[in-house]
């Protein structure tokens, strides 16, 4: 008696479009100097993950997470009701909620370019109609907003995604013209919704125009800022009506014991937090005051994050640099294939001691 054959998965409906979206899994790059991922690399905050590692008991790994701690300990950093926020396993996952219960019933994204590139993959994976808005003009580039806001009186209701400080710019918009598109958004009938995956390493943050504007949502990585970045873990502020709607996609079931029993740790040491804050970023000025001596004809794009971007002023050239750095072992990211950002390179950080070595190198290849 032969065994039947039975019709592959290929006869069974799928999501159309989302085979063209390309995937790529993540490398590993333990043994090169990694500054193209902006992990928080710091002499100190590995002491304060070392002693937060205390925390992750074996029962934080048998057991099921309990996760309303640590909620009600950001709620309280905040100042927010704990009604008013979710966590997510990374800033990943809270863009792929925005998306999935947001921007696709809406049908449409307004997208203010350039971008992290995981609104981009979501949006093609869901089969969101994306408008890409112009955010950069110039050379070197400088920051707008006009493209956008001139989309807001003529779009259908949409969510308008935008990344302050810009990635992969680094560009800090202060809040209150964060304010200004929030109103604007909300007079046409639009969700605003703002990634401030950086804003610990420039002292801002945008949690405080949820209580003025009921039609804005804020993300907010605690993978960069408090170095959590293998632990994955995000919170997601908004209205307690439309934080009470995004939890029924039970993103927070990914979240794990052990990444909440770090940040339970962590959120009790704040102050020594704030001081690495401070430290990466006289790391960062000084380490774009030594490139800029080195090479006095670029330009560092205002550096507000956990990263510093250069504009070279030759198109190519951050493609190049790239390549040369990945050959003398550190990994950076040139942007030449970026709108608008055409012979820029951008570098993240690390101590001093390191930064000071990259600098060389450098000034050695540029």
């Amino acid at each position: 008696m032969s065994a039947e054959t039975t019709p592959g998965w290929r006869g069974f409906a799928t999501r159309p479009g989302a085979a063209q979206v390309d995937w790529t899994p993540r490398g590993d790059y333990r043994r090169i100097l990694n500054l193209k991922s902006c992990e928080l690399q710091h002499p100190a905050a590995d002491e304060l993950i070392a002693d937060a590692l205390k925390e992750v008991t074996p029962a934080r790994i048998w057991g099921y997470p309990y996760q309303w701690g640590l909620v009600e300990r950001l709620a309280e950093i905040h100042d927010v009701d704990p009604e008013a926020l979710l966590l997510t396993a990374g800033s990943c996952s809270a863009i792929a909620l925005v998306v999935d219960a947001l921007a696709a019933p809406a049908g449409r994204i307004l997208l203010q370019e350039p971008s992290f590139e995981s609104w981009r993959h979501y949006s093609a994976l869901r089969g969101v109609q994306r408008t890409r808005c112009r955010g950069l003009y110039g050379t070197p580039p400088a920051p707008t907003y006009d493209e956008l806001l001139a989309a807001l009186p003529s779009s259908p209701p949409a969510v308008v995604a935008v990344t302050n400080p810009g990635n992969p710019t680094g560009f800090v918009t202060p809040v209150e013209e964060m304010a200004v598109l929030a109103g604007s958004a909300a007079e046409h009938g639009h969700l605003l919704v703002i990634d401030e995956c950086y804003a610990a390493f420039c002292g801002i943050t945008h949690v405080g125009l949820v209580s003025r504007f009921p039609n804005v949502v804020v993300l907010r990585s605690l993978s960069k800022s408090w170095a959590l970045a293998g632990a994955r873990l995000a919170a997601v502020f908004s209205t307690p009506e439309i934080i009470r709607y995004l939890r029924r996609f039970r993103t927070d079931s990914p979240v794990s014991g052990p990444a909440v029993a770090l940040a339970e740790a962590l959120s009790h040491r704040l102050p020594e937090l704030a001081a690495i804050w401070a430290d990466v970023r006289r790391i960062r000025d000084e380490f774009a005051a030594r490139v800029l001596t080195d090479q006095p004809e670029w330009t560092a794009l205002r550096p507000g994050a956990n990263f510093v971007t250069f504009a070279t002023g030759t198109a190519g050239e951050g493609s190049r640099l790239e390549e040369a750095l990945r050959g003398r072992g550190i990994r950076g990211r040139g942007l030449d294939t970026v709108d608008g950002m055409a012979g820029c390179l951008r570098l993240s950080l690390a101590d001093r001691e390191r930064m000071g070595a990259v600098a060389d190198v450098l000034a050695e290849l540029a």
